[in-house]
Formats: C-alpha cells, structure tokens, sequence
C-alpha cells in the first residue's frame, strides 16, 4: 500500500468529525452528527472514484481496494453517529413538547416548527462548496432517506398520539391540531424545492390527506353547531323525503313549522351575525403561524355554499319556497364578515404599534 495512504484513514476521521477515545491528555474529539451526515454524502460520492476500471492490478488495484475499504469503515463511523442523533430527536418529538393537555390553542407543535430549519441546514451544508446546479439526491441514499423519513414519520406519530389522548377537546380541538400540523408540514416542504418533495413525497401524500380529513370534519362541527336549527330542520326534511317523497313532506313538517324556523334562523341580518360568528371562531381557533386561516375560511365558505344550495333545492321542491338570502348571497355576506374582521385585525395592530 502506498506510503501515504497509511495516514488517509486518521485524518479523514478527523475531517469526518468522528468522536475519539481520550488521549494521555484527556483530550478527545466530540462527535458532530451535522458533520457526520455531510461526509456521509460526500462518502457515499468519492466511493465511485476508486475503483480499478482500467484493471491495472498490482499496487494501484491494492491501494484502491484499501481506499475503498477505509471509506466504507468511515461511513459506518459516521453513519452510526449520524443515526445516533437521529434516534435521539425521536425520542424528543414522542415527548410532545409544549402541547397542551387539552389540545385547544396548540398552534404548531414545536417539533412540527423545527423540523424545516433543519432540513435547510441539511441542504445548506450538502450544497456548501458545490456548483449552483448540482445538489446530491437525498432520496437515492438508502440510509440518510430512511432516517430523515423516519424522523418525519415520528412528527406525524406525535400528532396522532396527542389528538386521540383522553385529555384533548374531541369536538374541534383534535381537528384543528391535525389540520394545522399536516398543512404546515406539507406547505414548509414544497416550499424548500423538488428535492426534498421527492424524499418526503409519502409523507406529503399522507399529510394532505389528514388535512382534508380533519378538515372536512371541523368545518362541518363548525357549521352544525352556528347553524344548528336550520341544520335539524333540513335533515328531518331531507329524511322525511328519502322515505315518502316530495308531495308528503309537508305533512310530517308543517309548512307553517318551516316558514317560522326560516324567519327565526334565515334572515340576512341573522345569517351576518352567525357568519361573522364563525369567522371570529376560525380566528380564536387557528394559529397565525399556521398560515391556515384563509384557506380554512375559503373552504368553509365553500362548504356552506353547497349546504344552502341543498337547503334552497329542498325548499323549492318540498313547499315550493324560495329560501332567502340565497346561497349566492351566504357567499356575499361571508366575504363581507371577513373583511370586516381583516380591518379589525390590522387596526388593532396599528393600534398596538402606536401605543
């Protein structure tokens, strides 16, 4: 083997940032899994330059050999180290950092918020030295994509344990940890580019679908419980209908019943005040952090959109009645009801500042 060979693997251990045993002096090298997971990468790459293509033999084939059989000893060091960290931040996120008991007001579990600083500085570190357009595939390096996938999977873990434990509010708070988190998740890493939405793609599948899920169902709270007369009437009329049709409604629910349950719960000024209600909610509920709340409202707007639109259909086919405000005029007035809130929000702001 070559002279110079023989000291390769003490200093690229040292490079590597690979813990040592003390010495005489009691001094030692720390390990540095940052440092670990980039030589790592960077192993896994300088591996392809040593092997004998040419089939030369000799010498040159034994120093490459011992070349690569110390890059690979390396990896496994660091490799160890690296994972060791990971195994580490784990452990952390199934604590459940500064969750509430309750899961009201959670916002983004603290866990869920660092974990896209970290991967920028993964890919600050991986890029470091690198031409602009040459970034190595995370998701083709079988040990760093199961661990980075690995710690996602816990944060999602965290999620599911903290909303279904007996101490969380199951009527809205639950939804709304699950909704934030998994929007917050799938937005922060689309944000950082198509390479680590190939490594996470699994997870941003997963994510988007405990959105929705949890979406759909605390919208639908949300509008049960401001709505809730008009919800009761429409589904005993909706019932009614499935089993004795159109004509005989009006039998089982007077019309007389459903004129005055209108006028009591469907005026415009009533469905303003009920509208801005749920708005204020969405506020008090959502976090600012989330970045949620806009989305929530243009998906509640719609959701409501489509109830009174139902509602205006079985009005006109059962009593042959034109429901006023129209599901047009519901969308009106929730554009106005957030407007109004958004005003609101910025001069209490300003008032803040000034003050």
């Amino acid at each position: 083997v070559d002279f110079s060979t023989q000291y390769f693997k003490y200093y690229m251990s040292r490079i590597c940032g690979i813990a040592s045993e003390a010495n005489a002096e009691g001094k030692k090298v720390e390990a540095d899994p940052m440092l670990s997971f980039v030589a790592s990468t960077l192993l896994n790459e300088a591996m392809d330059g040593y092997i004998d293509r040419q089939k030369k033999g000799g010498d040159h084939s034994l120093s490459l050999a011992y070349v690569r059989a110390t890059i690979l000893d390396l990896r496994k060091k660091v490799d160890k180290q690296w994972v060791a960290w990971v195994e580490d931040q784990i452990k952390w996120i199934q604590s459940n950092p500064g969750v509430p008991m309750n899961g009201k007001r959670a916002g983004i579990f603290v866990s869920f918020s660092r974990f896209p600083s970290y991967l920028d500085h993964v890919m600050i570190c991986i890029k470091s030295g690198r031409p602009v357009d040459q970034v190595p595939n995370l998701s083709k390096i079988k040990v760093v994509a199961y661990y980075l996938q690995k710690m996602a999977g816990a944060l999602f873990n965290s999620l599911h344990e903290c909303s279904e434990r007996e101490t969380t509010d199951q009527q809205y708070a639950a939804n709304v940890m699950r909704m934030e988190n998994s929007y917050f998740f799938t937005q922060t890493i689309k944000q950082r580019g198509p390479e680590l939405m190939e490594l996470f793609q699994k997870q941003i599948t997963a994510a988007s679908s405990i959105c929705k899920q949890s979406t759909d169902a605390y919208l639908g709270f949300m509008i049960k419980r401001e709505f809730k007369p008009l919800h009761t009437l429409f589904a005993n009329i909706s019932r009614i209908r499935r089993e004795v049709g159109d004509a005989d409604v009006p039998i089982h629910v007077p019309r007389s019943t459903f004129e005055k349950t209108l006028t009591k719960e469907c005026s415009k000024e009533i469905l303003k005040e009920k509208i801005g209600a749920i708005y204020y909610r969405l506020e008090k509920h959502l976090s600012e952090t989330g970045g949620l709340l806009p989305v929530a409202w243009k998906a509640l707007v719609k959701v409501l959109y489509e109830w009174v639109g139902r509602w205006e259909k079985l009005s006109k086919q059962c009593y042959n009645f034109t429901l006023e405000p129209s599901a047009s005029d519901v969308v009106r007035i929730a554009k106005q009801a957030a407007g109004i809130s958004a005003k609101r929000i910025s001069d209490e702001k300003k008032r803040g500042l000034t003050s």
